[in-house]
């Protein structure tokens, strides 16, 4: 409990969990749709699921996130992030040649001030 607490005195910013049907995609090899856990102003979770054949080795990297409202596709395009850390989500349905959900956490780097507002918008619309 003392962790969680030293952990949550340090976020900046307020997290807030998404409502129903909000994604993420991330232009990286799994290339997929992830599914939002939460976000703030300064970063968000998600996860997804990753095939057994692609690295993790993109992880390294700076990368591009897009967020949005998957039946109007609202939302915030090409955020630059880097991710803070990346673990497998222990499932029964994880098995040991086939596909992995993992969570991933990434940090919001540098944006304009349209992408600021419009990341802004984005979590007064579509978060709880």
């Amino acid at each position: 409990m003392a962790e969680s607490a030293r952990l949550a005195e340090q976020r900046k910013h307020q997290r807030f969990s998404p409502k129903e049907w909000v994604s993420a995609h991330c232009q990286t090899p799994f290339a997929g749709i992830a599914a939002l856990v939460d976000i703030s102003m300064g970063g968000a979770a998600f996860q997804y699921v990753q095939r057994s054949d692609i690295g993790l080795s993109f992880l390294k990297k700076p990368l591009k996130l897009d967020l949005f409202e998957t039946v109007t596709y609202h939302g915030v395009k090409q955020i630059e992030c880097k991710v803070v850390y990346d673990t497998e989500v222990p499932s029964e349905n994880n098995s040991p040649g086939g596909y992995r959900l993992r969570r991933c956490a990434v940090e919001f780097g540098e944006h304009d001030w349209y992408q600021a507002f419009q990341l802004n918008m984005f979590i007064k619309d579509f978060t709880a």
